[in-house]
């Protein structure tokens, strides 16, 4: 069984108190206690019906919890009494259920850590409450009147401060399967993993096993890749390598002309990896090589790569740059690069034909 103290000094919230919390799983429940110690009552009075003071959080069942104090009462009907409730900091997700058992017990001005002092006044309630998603706030409205608080009879406060000690316990639902005798805690949910097929087939063409088909001469380079990948990502490439016209459909070899090895390289590195290669977006020719790889995958039909590369010329606009970059979007159609454009040279005050 864990225990955990909080003070209130009149305050919504006394960060500054030190707690110390715990709590033991005791199949088949758990239980834990809080000592909610709360000063200046007679300045937290008067707050109104419905006003509530709170402790400290503390951890049972590994859920948050919190006690909400009412000094002039829950509602209207019940401005006569003292309330003590039970909430947990985080409505449970939705399907989870926590049935809770709970006790408010006013203690003795001799409050010891651990110990507690005498228990002047206690009233549980009677029946597990439950909280879920749809109410997380369980309490005893009518705990006690103000009067008997109040009086010397009772004794409870003393210095202006009253301690209060919540005992709740959490609950373990268990049910056994038939036959089997197993014994498990509500439905059973096994957790599926994000898809990852695109991913599978991707390492599986990069692992080695799968033989490259396509050579690809671009100036004095040459890469190597598969028909599959390239025809997979770019609509240009699929007309390309499985039209059925043209001597590239059947040839083993294409020629890539007008175009940087750089450039076709971070096209390639896309095609396997779904991002830009360290060049295109770093080092002093980033600019240049983002730029020429923006306008081929305009070319190849691979609009995701085309803005990918525009997100990332937008780090280069400039005063220097931005018409030109402009004018590049114009060229092929990038609207959000455009608009980019516009929004700078609106900000610097350069001038431009908004409508060419």
């Amino acid at each position: 069984m864990g225990c955990c103290f909080s003070v209130n000094d009149g305050y919504e919230y006394d960060d500054a108190v030190a707690a110390v919390s715990g709590s033991v799983n005791e199949v088949p429940r758990v239980t834990g206690v809080h000592q909610f110690t709360i000063r200046q009552y007679s300045g937290i009075k008067g707050k109104g019906v419905g006003k509530s003071v709170l402790s400290q959080n503390f951890t049972v069942a590994g859920r948050k919890w919190f006690i909400r104090f009412y000094p002039d009462g829950y509602n209207n009907d019940t401005s006569d009494h003292v309330a003590f409730f039970l909430q947990s900091l985080y409505r449970p997700r939705c399907g989870s259920v926590y049935h809770v058992e709970f006790s408010f017990s006013l203690l003795g001005p001799n409050v010891v850590a651990g110990d507690g002092g005498a228990v002047l006044h206690n009233v549980r309630v009677d029946r597990p409450c439950r909280f879920d998603n749809h109410s997380n706030s369980w309490g005893i409205r009518k705990y006690i009147t103000r009067e008997q608080l109040e009086g010397s009879a009772l004794g409870a406060i003393q210095d202006d401060t009253l301690t209060v000690r919540c005992t709740m316990h959490v609950i373990q639902r268990r049910r056994t399967s038939r036959g089997a005798g197993a014994v498990v805690t509500g439905p059973v949910r096994v957790p599926v993993p994000p898809s990852c097929h695109a991913k599978n087939a991707m390492d599986f063409l990069l692992s080695g096993d799968a033989p490259f088909d396509l050579e690809i001469h671009v100036g004095d380079a040459t890469f190597r890749a598969h028909r599959l990948a390239l025809a997979g990502q770019s609509l240009y490439f699929r007309k390309l390598l499985y039209g059925q016209v043209g001597n590239e459909a059947s040839s083993p070899v294409i020629y890539v002309r007008g175009m940087s090895p750089e450039a076709f390289g971070a096209v390639v590195h896309y095609v396997y990896h779904d991002i830009l290669p360290p060049e295109a977006t770093k080092g002093r020719n980033a600019a240049a090589v983002a730029r020429e790889v923006f306008e081929a995958a305009d070319m190849y039909a691979m609009e995701r790569l085309k803005l990918m590369c525009a997100s990332n010329l937008c780090r280069f606009i400039g005063d220097d740059t931005a018409s030109s970059l402009m004018e590049l979007a114009k060229a092929h159609s990038c609207d959000p690069l455009k608009k980019a454009c516009q929004n700078y040279m609106n900000r610097k005050r350069i001038p431009f034909n908004p409508d060419s």
